[in-house]
């Protein structure tokens, strides 16, 4: 079976069900038109599947045999953001939301991806589960379809994300970390209120959450190794309502991201440390609290081996690349906890497109060409892995 054109011949099958997606997109955990698309196609394709969560599905294609089996997932959800794309045919119709990161083109290819291995199933050395994943966006919906997946012998897991700063045609499937873990930090820094007149009258928790901030920016400088992958990043303050009294109490958020496990049992201490002293020294106290967040994506170094087979054997050698280790987060780090897998890049950067612009942008575009290859890849990939990646797995 020749999987690269029959992913071309669902190019426009891609096009069409990824721009339906783009022009009514919906919010994580509010995914229902999302999931009824994706429940409707599978059943005109004739594959069966199960709903987990509100609007996660698993659905599975048998192969000549039942097992082994391989796991290939696509989220859903888009973001709260207004998209600013007034060229586009297919622009978001729904007023703050906006498919902003590539979601809609990850469920267009995975469904590809189902049709192409369908129509060759009797040749499938085993069977397939296709993911379907809602609210990633907030670091769920992997729960559901992981409880799913843990009733069946499930050898690997895949998937793919559409990037923005990888040039279209690249795909980067390396082992190791490829993204960082996400925890997310509230600081909660409480004072005693009073007027802005007599601040000697009270505990003023503005200026040591001012402090908090400051002095957790040195912990990355001067208590972490300088080569360490780390960001400590706040983006939210907020605290008081009137210019004239300052109020009880300030809540400070944050994320830190690493791609070491020790690492970032270093920075939570750290930065605890800094936040109870820095409150004390203005009088004040600080609470810390931690997210659950997502862990790091780790690629399999036996499975990205598998992987690059998978290119090489569609004929797509030159598209590999190497691609650096991004610091933002994806909880598919959760599947590879409980199953050896790989995480994939394929760019569609083209600033002739416009398709330039950073995830999470109001400009946000695909370069829709890159479709092809995602779906080809996820077909190929679980073809390989059922087949016993020619010896890889068994090595």
């Amino acid at each position: 079976m020749n999987i690269l054109a029959g992913a071309r011949a669902q190019h426009d099958y891609m096009i069409a069900i990824r721009r339906r997606l783009h022009a009514n997109p919906e919010l994580s955990l509010q995914e229902e038109k999302t999931s009824q698309l994706i429940a409707t196609e599978l059943e005109g394709i004739g594959i069966p599947y199960v709903r987990v969560g509100d609007y996660g599905l698993v659905a599975t294609i048998s192969g000549a045999r039942a097992e082994p089996m391989v796991a290939l997932r696509a989220d859903m959800d888009a973001l709260p953001i207004h998209e600013a794309n007034s060229h586009l045919d297919y622009i978001s119709t729904v007023p703050g939301v906006m498919h902003a990161c590539g979601h809609d083109g990850h469920v267009a290819m995975l469904l590809a991806a189902a049709r192409i291995l369908w129509a060759n199933r009797d040749a499938l050395q085993g069977s397939v589960k296709l993911c379907f994943q809602q609210a990633e966006e907030v670091g769920m919906g992997t729960a559901e379809i992981k409880a799913e997946l843990a009733r069946f012998p499930i050898q690997s897991i895949f998937g793919i994300h559409l990037w923005s700063e990888l040039e279209t045609g690249k795909i980067s499937v390396e082992a190791g970390s490829r993204m960082a873990s996400g925890k997310k930090l509230s600081i909660r820094v409480k004072g005693r209120g009073t007027h802005g007149a007599y601040p000697n009258r009270g505990v003023d928790p503005i200026i040591a959450a001012a402090a908090i901030v400051m002095n957790c920016a040195t912990i990355t400088s001067r208590e972490i190794d300088p080569l360490a992958p780390v960001s400590l990043s706040f983006g939210k303050i907020a605290g008081g309502e009137s210019a004239n009294i300052i109020p009880e109490e300030v809540m400070i958020e944050g994320t830190l991201r690493t791609t070491s496990p020790r690492i970032q049992a270093e920075m939570v201490q750290a930065v605890e440390r800094m936040a109870i002293t820095a409150a004390e020294t203005f009088r004040a106290t600080a609470t810390v609290e931690w997210g659950l967040g997502c862990g790091i994506v780790e690629n399999h170094p036996t499975f990205s081996r598998i992987a690059e087979q998978a290119v090489r054997n569609l004929g797509l050698s030159s598209s590999m690349t190497k691609f650096n280790t991004l610091m933002a987060s994806e909880n598919f780090a959760d599947y590879l906890d409980s199953y050896p897998g790989v995480f994939a890049f394929i760019g569609i950067r083209d600033p002739s497109l416009g398709s330039d612009f950073p995830h999470h942008h109001p400009n946000f575009n695909i370069d829709e060409n890159s479709l092809v290859l995602g779906a080809a890849l996820h077909a190929q990939y679980a073809i390989e892995c059922l087949s016993g990646g020619k010896g890889l797995i068994n090595e």
